[in-house]
């Protein structure tokens, strides 16, 4: 038997797990609900699968698939399920038939295509997934516009370098050190390139609806008996082209009072007219400097202490804190919570590229010392099952 391949011991171990998921899929318990029994099941079945092909069967497919994804094959073959032959492809897509033919072999056996014939090949509704413009932006956003896959695969080399302790930093990092940028962070270097910036707004809007999580936090129901017409309600601290907000506001009808977006003067010189046009008031602020909105309900921020260690995060909070009114404001913070134990891939996924540019996913005990550090305290926690974001509540200490 070769070193790689798994022991009998091992794969039955795992089908062991995967029968006793089996039970608790099938009778759910208090303790663990039937959505939480249904992926617990799907982990320890993938954990079979992947102890049966080992390591090289995963990086030979995934490596196929980027190929065949980059030489437009996933957009020549037809969806449906109908056959076309590698010679078409090829005039489809310029690629050579042979190293269609090749690459086909990886993706055919474990999907995500299906081999039909002799070189003819069709779609699964696993490929057909590849081609939702959903999947585009979080492949662009992976692949593209921020190019973190090759600073991942390169990780090991930064940490190497600095013998293996956590010396990542906003202008440090796996990023700058495949990109030869050290000095800048990734978004600076983004901004270099207006077409890889608009690539990565526009892949950042259309990532935004896989993450849905408007509702958790009940801002009409927390804010009416406060809200005031002539006053600031909610102000939406880096909120890109007000998306987010614009959905709050259509969620909250009777809401009253002034919503303000906050961003980046070029973010604002773009969208204001149409963030006007919904009774949105767009102001140009760098986040990393004094609040100029004085005592709002809510500062919320979506999606943006991710990107920033806690030195950073830390210094964004202190600026929200400074200008809030003891009494009625709050900061909401929109992120992925990683859960101190039982981390899934979805995590995972989150937390990687993150750390490629300086930037972290964190627990909701990081977010309590961050808050701690920046004089505020963890104030509550809204969460529902299924939805990967969580909304985060800081209030003044």
């Amino acid at each position: 038997m070769a070193p790689l391949d798994p022991s009998i011991d091992r794969i039955q171990q795992c089908l062991d797990e995967v029968v006793q998921s089996v039970g608790q899929f099938r009778n759910p318990s208090i303790s663990l609900s039937n959505q939480d029994a249904r992926y617990e099941l799907l982990v320890k079945a993938m954990r079979l699968v992947q102890t049966i092909r080992g390591p090289a069967d995963l990086m030979t497919n995934l490596g196929a698939i980027r190929t065949l994804r980059a030489a437009g094959v996933f957009d020549a073959i037809p969806v449906g399920g109908q056959s076309m032959s590698a010679t078409n492809i090829a005039a489809r897509t310029g690629v050579s038939k042979e190293i269609i033919v090749r690459m086909m072999r990886a993706v055919t056996p474990f999907g995500p295509f299906r081999e039909t014939g002799e070189e003819e090949y069709a779609h699964t509704p696993n490929s057909e997934i590849y081609l939702a413009p959903q999947m585009r932006a979080v492949l662009s956003f992976i692949n593209g516009s921020m190019n973190t896959a090759p600073a991942m695969l390169r990780t090991h080399e930064f940490l190497r370098q600095h013998q293996w302790q956590d010396r990542i930093s906003l202008r440090s990092n796996p990023y700058t050190l495949v990109h030869r940028c050290e000095g800048q962070t990734m978004f600076e270097h983004i901004s270099q390139s207006p077409e890889r910036l608009a690539r990565l707004n526009n892949a950042m809007v259309a990532e935004d609806s896989l993450l849905a999580e408007i509702g958790l936090a009940p801002f009409a129901e927390r804010l009416s008996p406060l809200a005031q017409a002539d006053q600031a309600t909610i102000v939406d601290v880096g909120g890109g082209r007000g998306h987010i907000l614009r959905q709050i506001q259509e969620n909250s009808p009777s809401l009253a009072g002034r919503f303000i977006l906050q961003d980046r003067a070029s973010v604002i010189t773009d969208n204001g007219p149409a963030l006007t046009r919904h009774g949105i008031e767009p102001m140009a602020h760098d986040f990393v400097t004094p609040q100029p909105v004085k005592g709002a309900l809510v500062y919320y921020i979506r999606r943006v202490l991710h990107d920033w260690p806690d030195a950073e995060g830390r210094e964004i909070l202190t600026h929200l804190a400074a200008a809030m009114d003891r009494g009625k404001s709050r900061i909401l913070i929109t992120e992925t919570i990683l859960p101190e134990v039982g981390a899934t891939m979805a995590h995972a996924y989150m937390d990687h590229p993150m750390m490629t540019f300086g930037g972290t996913e964190r627990t909701v005990k990081d977010f309590a010392r961050l808050f701690e550090a920046a004089g505020l305290r963890l104030a509550q926690v809204w969460q529902c099952p299924g939805v990967p974001m969580v909304v985060v509540e800081a209030r003044l200490q």
